[in-house]
C-alpha cells in the first residue's frame, strides 16, 4: 500500500488572522516503507499527520492510497501522549479496534495476546494502565495500532516522553515488529538520530509554514544495529539534517550564531 501526499495545504483561522501551517507538501511512500519526518518545533509535522489520518481535512490537496485494499483499517495512528483506556486491561485496549469491527472475543483476544506478547507485556496482560509505566503504556498503543492490522501506521513522537534507555529498547521492539508484520509507517519526530537509525528515508519540513526542504534516503541496510550510529555515513548525514533545522530555527530567533 502506497501513501501520496499531493500538494498538501493547511491554514488555521484565528483572532490574529490566517495562519499558513503547511504549504504544498507532497511526497509518495513505497510499499512497507518506514519515513521519519523531522523539522523544527511548529513547523506542521503534526498537522500533517494528522491530515494524513483523516482526523483533518487540508485546505488544499489530496490524500490518496494506492495498491491492494483488504478489509483492515488504512490507517492508524500512535500518538505522543498514551491513548489507552484506564477502565479497560492491557488485553481489552489492545482488542479494542478489533471488537469495533466486530470480531468475536476469542478470537480478538487470541490477536491481541499475540501483539501483547511481542511488545513484551505478556505477564501484564491483566493489569491496568494505572498498574504500567510511562514507557509500559506507549506499548500497550503500539500493540493495539499493529493488532488492527492497518495499511498505513502513522507515530507522532511515540517514545518523545520517555528516557534515553527506555526509548532505545522501544526503538528496537518497534523495529522488530515492523520487520515482521510489514507496514508502511509515517513516523514524526524530533530526534535526528532516532529518524536516521529507524528509517528508510527521512522528510525534513522548514519552519511554518513547513514545506519540504530535503527527503533523503538512509544509506544502511536492515537488520540496522547500533553500531551504524558511529558509521561515517551517519554521522555526515545527522550533520547535514541538523544543519537544515538549525537553519530554520535561527531564522526565528533572527539571526545566526
Amino acid at each position: 500500500m502506497q501513501l501520496i501526499a499531493d500538494d498538501l495545504s493547511k491554514i488555521y483561522n484565528s483572532h490574529q488572522g490566517d495562519i499558513l501551517a503547511l504549504d504544498r507538501v507532497s511526497f509518495r511512500t513505497h510499499d512497507s516503507e518506514f519515513v521519519c519526518i523531522v523539522g523544527p518545533s511548529g513547523c506542521g509535522k503534526t498537522t500533517l499527520l494528522k491530515i494524513l489520518a483523516g482526523l483533518i481535512l487540508p485546505t488544499g490537496g489530496e490524500v490518496r492510497y494506492e495498491g491492494p485494499r483488504s478489509d483492515a483499517p488504512l490507517n492508524a495512528m500512535v500518538f505522543q501522549e498514551d491513548s489507552v483506556f484506564p477502565w479497560m486491561s492491557v488485553l481489552d485496549n489492545v482488542a479494542f479496534p478489533l471488537e469495533i469491527r466486530g470480531m468475536s472475543r476469542p478470537r480478538r483476544h487470541a490477536v491481541a495476546r499475540e501483539f501483547v506478547n511481542r511488545v513484551g507485556l505478556g505477564r501484564f496482560v491483566d493489569h491496568y494502565p494505572r498498574q504500567l509505566s510511562t514507557g509500559m503504556r506507549q506499548r500497550v498503543g503500539i500493540a493495539r495500532a499493529f493488532a488492527c492490522n492497518p495499511q498505513v501506521l502513522l507515530m507522532d513522537e511515540p517514545f518523545g516522553a520517555l528516557d534515553p534507555q527506555m526509548k532505545t529498547v522501544l526503538q528496537e521492539e518497534l523495529l522488530a515488529l515492523w520487520s515482521a508484520h510489514a507496514r508502511t509507517i509515517i513516523y514524526v519526530t524530533h530526534d535526528i538520530d532516532e529518524a536516521i537509525f529507524m528509517a528508510d528515508r527521512v522528510i525534513v519540513l522548514s519552519g511554518q509554514p513547513g514545506q519540504i526542504m530535503a527527503d533523503l534516503p538512509v544509506p544502511f541496510g536492515r537488520p540496522r544495529a547500533p553500531a551504524v550510529r558511529t558509521h561515517t555515513a551517519y554521522l555526515a548525514m545527522r550533520e547535514r539534517i541538523w544543519a537544515l533545522v538549525r537553519g530554520e530555527v535561527m531564522k526565528v530567533l533572527g539571526g545566526a550564531a
